[in-house]
């Protein structure tokens, strides 16, 4: 986890450089997946689901490879990071609700 939090400026980046991309649905979903890990990780909230941290840990850490399953400078390249990503919504989906009603959020897959 110390790991990872050394890296979430750059996570922050990439987040923020997607939208550029026209990503922004993928964008909101990886700003959304950094507030609830460093909450998490900050103990401002307290996760009943133990697998939600490291899973949205390794979809960023896969968001942020450049080089992965299909490349993302070529076309189509962020299909398999919105895959990764939906994984993780889904397989989450009663930790992030609860997550968005502490904090008055919108979930950002409901809206993609």
């Amino acid at each position: 986890m110390a790991a990872f939090r050394s890296h979430l400026a750059a996570h922050k980046l990439k987040a923020e450089t997607l939208e550029a991309s026209g990503q922004g649905a993928l964008r909101d979903q990886a700003s959304f997946l950094l507030r609830f890990i460093e909450d998490v990780l900050d103990d401002a909230y307290a996760s009943d689901d133990f697998a939600a941290l490291p899973e949205s840990i390794f979809a960023l850490r896969y968001l942020a490879k450049g080089v992965d399953i299909i490349p993302d400078n070529t076309a189509g390249g962020f299909t398999d990071d919105a895959a990764v990503l939906r994984a993780v919504f889904e397989g989450h989906a009663p930790e992030f609700e609860k997550y968005c009603r502490k904090n008055g959020l919108e979930n950002p897959l409901a809206s993609s």
